[in-house]
């Protein structure tokens, strides 16, 4: 709930339980828990993962509060454990590495003095003890965006190989240091690392290119060790391990483009 008017405190974030209905009980879902304020004032909830009876929330205003709560007893939800760090997490994936669990989150790293975003950060939290979660690993890649963010589906993550797959975006309004494509990561214990990239378009035609009026959302998937990535104007096939291009179609080729469009139209 925001206030747009109030000075100091311009948001009120609850977390609400209700109650499925019984057969013979209607059709309204009742409220029978409600937690109090979650995160510090004006600050906004970014990410919210429910796993059995808990829930793992992420507010932010300049900095990131990551809150564990307990809703074993619905009607009295209870906070267990927060972590603040710079930057929010907008969306949280469960994990599990060598029998630990943890909530990797993918979002954006933040100046904690000035608020300003500034790239992509991903964040992988340790959750074994509720009452203190950790910061366990983080990776920023500054000057960049990732529509993983706030589009769940083009995240990717690979249980057994460890390997996470997410989307990347970086416009630099020139012919040079353009990317749109994907970034494939090894994670494990204390570490994120980007292991390589797939461009899914150079830097030059991206700023000089003519491009059909339609772009593809990010979207991956793996089948015999092969990854298939769809973004923007084309479909490519990589070597999972390496890395190495298996093929490229081009989702443009053919088509009557009478008028020429910029390569993020629609984006």
């Amino acid at each position: 709930e925001w206030q747009w008017s109030a000075v100091e405190d311009r948001t009120t974030n609850k977390m609400f339980v209700l109650k499925v209905p019984e057969e013979n009980e209607g059709q309204e879902m009742v409220t029978v828990g409600e937690t109090g304020h979650l995160g510090k004032p004006n600050e906004s909830v970014m990410a919210v993962r429910f796993i059995g009876p808990r829930a793992y929330i992420v507010t932010f205003e300049r900095t990131d509060p990551f809150y564990i709560y307990d809703l074993t007893d619905p009607a009295e939800p209870k906070k267990l454990g927060e972590l603040e760090i710079p930057g929010f997490s907008s969306y949280l994936h469960p994990v599990e590495i060598e029998g630990v669990p943890f909530m990797l989150g993918v979002g954006e790293h933040v100046n904690a003095t000035t608020g300003r975003r500034v790239g992509v950060k991903i964040s992988l939290f340790d959750i074994s003890d509720p009452a203190s979660p950790t910061e366990n690993a983080t990776f920023v890649d500054e000057g960049a965006y990732s529509s993983a963010g706030n589009d769940f589906k083009a995240f990717r993550y690979l249980p057994v190989s460890k390997k996470l797959i997410l989307p990347k975006s970086e416009y630099t309004w020139s012919e040079k240091g353009n990317f749109d494509g994907f970034v494939v990561y090894n994670v494990s214990l204390g570490r994120v690392t980007p292991s390589y990239e797939i461009e899914h378009a150079n830097s030059y035609d991206m700023y000089h290119g003519c491009w059909y009026n339609a772009y593809m959302p990010a979207r991956s998937f793996v089948f015999q060790s092969k990854l298939t990535t769809i973004l923007s104007h084309s479909v490519i096939s990589t070597d999972l391990e390496n890395g190495d291009k298996l093929w490229n179609m081009s989702l443009d080729e053919g088509l009557e483009n009478t008028a020429c469009a910029s390569y993020f139209i629609g984006f």
